[in-house]
């Protein structure tokens, strides 16, 4: 059974909903110091949900297992193709809850070629628009990707980067990599230098 996180998307959009909602209905509005405690609780409870998916998977492997011993000893081959079938769907199952754990997880992962999960955070909120050869006019410029000479096929928003003309869209890491021919690794340092 899959979950569905998306309530727990608090985009700025989400944000200025609740503080509209209590400015309406003179509630309060949410204060700096509850929403780290906010953001711990739904974190908890996030992790919670993933831990008993695992948990529930975990269960059908065993029992998945156990039937598998007892259809071998049978020797009913057409059983032992259907449940080893259905081992490696769970597994396969049990890999991406694993992924999304560590993934949601508030322990710091490990460096990866020195780049860390913060590297990569501060990179991708370097302003776009300084990367950009030319100023925005109206949220939009040429693209500095193909090169046109559509003087509004390119447009920034909230960080990223799109070309209505050749398509390109990303943040500002995939900029440096493709605008200056750099790794990943090599892109994040360079925009942490600026």
């Amino acid at each position: 059974m899959s979950k569905d996180f998306s309530y727990y998307d608090m985009t700025h959009a989400t944000r200025a909903k609740v503080v509209q909602f209590a400015k309406e209905n003179n509630y309060p509005a949410p204060s700096s110091t509850l929403t780290p405690i906010f953001v711990s609780l739904v974190t908890r409870h996030k992790l919670s949900i993933i831990m008993g998916q695992i948990d529930e998977m975990i269960d059908r492997l065993l029992v998945l297992n156990a039937r598998l011993d007892e259809v071998v000893e049978e020797g009913n081959l057409v059983a032992v193709v259907l449940i080893k079938d259905r081992l490696n769907e769970e597994k396969a199952k049990l890999r991406v809850y694993e992924r999304l754990l560590e993934k949601e997880s508030p322990m710091p992962r490990k460096e990866t070629n020195g780049i860390t999960d913060a590297m990569i955070e501060r990179a991708k909120e370097y302003p776009f628009e300084d990367l950009l050869p030319e100023p925005l006019k109206l949220g939009r410029c040429k693209c500095p990707i193909h090169g046109g000479s559509n003087p509004q096929s390119f447009s920034v928003r909230n960080n990223r980067g799109r070309c209505h003309s050749c398509s390109w869209y990303g943040d500002t890491i995939k900029y440096v990599m493709d605008t200056e021919g750099r790794s990943f690794v090599e892109a994040v340092r360079r925009l942490l230098q600026w």
